[in-house]
């Protein structure tokens, strides 16, 4: 085991391009970045002083989800903020390409991205959805013994003792997000926020590790090696939407984020500020359109036109009367023949579904009286099915972030590009931090044999 915990935490996530620290990003970025942001504007006449952007604070991601894969470039400030500088999308059925149409769909989406900044990439950032993401809870700790002033190095060393706990034969780590910080002192132990610059004789990490089938980050490699780029590093898609949406949960309480998507379904838990529970399923509309194909005997496109008229919000002496009524009309009555029956069904199926995931919150101890959820992804669109969640649940349920005026189906995707590019900025700049923290260890060492003086 290494001896410097800041190069064993930084290693254990693929490293940054070394033509990020060679500088070759310049050859089109230079021109470019010069016009991003408040260099475009021009006041009376006058160009605003131009700023450069290093190649180091230039992040590309790829998100991948059931009917879409997107890529994102975006520009780094520490104090001006992150900006979104292109965003690109390809509507495609992931699941059905073959992998040679899955590197195609990726290179095209990359290039169109790249092109509308005017980058080149050489490395990437991937999050996709995948239904074998779930998390669970670790400990780790530093000892220096006697009291002292805490430091990175202390900080790092309880870390990534949390994340070097086994995850199981079928699991391999993708993020270790700490949730807890515990200092001991003379006093007893106390919770912090940040354990650098206090003084204790033990630290403790409380971290939620973030997981994925074996394999997956092979997978993803694969298929960015095969364009000949680098994997700089997995974003797990549950953890860029807390990112995103964070800023529109309320601060009392537990919220509760479902995501509702085509194939997979996820269910975040925020504590007192913090991400404390990620569990995905293979469960999502899709499985809802294919039940309604074989139970009601339907193609593919009446079960969809059905799923968007549907209300769950219907009591259920509502609902019999619906299953009771008889039409002989067009097309259209078809659909409200069909009503009654596709209710039922689609109402049985996700009162199973989550009603099993609320009983698993409580078992944990995540589910509380007081919070509320927010229903969030395709999902949220289906009729009635917040009034449904919130019987199952018990708390309130909001749409989306909750803002009136904005689609919640619509706007994850806007929610997840924010989340993503936070995401990718804090892993960028922790590398980059490790690399500078490992460069002045060695020149310090450097020095030190330098001016020791012979024996």
């Amino acid at each position: 085991m290494s001896d410097d915990p800041i190069s064993s935490v930084s290693n254990a996530a693929p490293a940054t391009t070394d033509r990020l620290r060679g500088g070759q990003w310049f050859g089109r970025v230079a021109e470019i970045a010069r016009g991003i942001g408040p260099g475009r504007a021009q006041v009376a006449g006058q160009a605003r002083r131009r700023q450069d952007i290093l190649p180091e604070h230039l992040v590309v991601i790829v998100m991948v989800s059931s009917r879409r894969v997107g890529a994102t470039v975006a520009a780094l400030h520490p104090t001006h903020g992150d900006k979104v500088v292109a965003h690109k999308t390809i509507d495609c059925d992931w699941h059905r390409l073959s992998q040679t149409g899955k590197r195609e769909a990726m290179a095209d989406v990359i290039r169109l991205a790249c092109d509308s900044a005017g980058v080149e990439a050489y490395s990437v950032y991937v999050s996709m959805t995948d239904a074998s993401v779930t998390s669970r809870m670790a400990v780790g700790w530093a000892d220096p013994g006697d009291e002292v002033v805490l430091s990175e190095h202390e900080r790092l060393w309880a870390l990534k003792r949390a994340r070097d706990q086994a995850t199981g034969a079928d699991q391999e780590l993708i993020d270790a997000i700490p949730v807890h910080w515990t200092v001991r002192d003379r006093d007893g132990e106390h919770e912090v926020d940040d354990p650098v610059g206090q003084r204790g004789s033990r630290l403790t990490c409380q971290a939620l590790l973030i997981t994925a089938r074996r394999g997956y980050r092979d997978e993803l490699a694969d298929l960015i090696e095969g364009l000949g780029l680098e994997l700089e590093g997995i974003i797990a898609q549950p953890v860029a939407l807390f990112r995103g949406i964070t800023g529109a949960l309320t601060r009392k309480g537990t919220t509760v984020v479902i995501d509702c998507g085509a194939r997979t379904t996820s269910v975040l838990v925020r504590r007192q500020g913090r991400l404390v529970h990620v569990e995905t399923h293979a469960f999502g509309g899709d499985d809802i359109t294919r039940l309604l194909v074989e139970r009601l005997d339907i193609s593919v496109s009446q079960a969809e036109d059905l799923k968007r008229d549907l209300d769950l919000g219907l009591r259920h002496d509502e609902r019999d009367g619906l299953a009771g009524q008889q039409f002989i009309w067009s097309d259209v009555r078809e659909r409200h023949r069909l009503m009654g029956p596709a209710l039922k069904l689609v109402g049985e199926e996700l009162d199973g579904f989550f009603r099993q995931r609320a009983q698993e919150l409580r078992d944990h101890g995540h589910l509380v009286q007081h919070g509320q959820v927010h229903l969030v992804g395709r999902g949220s669109s289906l009729g009635g099915l917040a009034l449904f969640l919130r019987d199952i649940f018990g708390l309130p349920v909001v749409l989306g972030s909750g803002h009136k005026n904005r689609d919640p189906s619509a706007e994850l995707a806007d929610v997840l590009v924010s989340g993503l590019v936070c995401t990718a900025a804090d892993l960028r700049r922790t590398h980059l931090a490790a690399q500078t923290s490992r460069f002045r260890k060695t020149a310090s060492g450097v020095w030190s044999w330098l001016t020791h003086q012979m024996g």
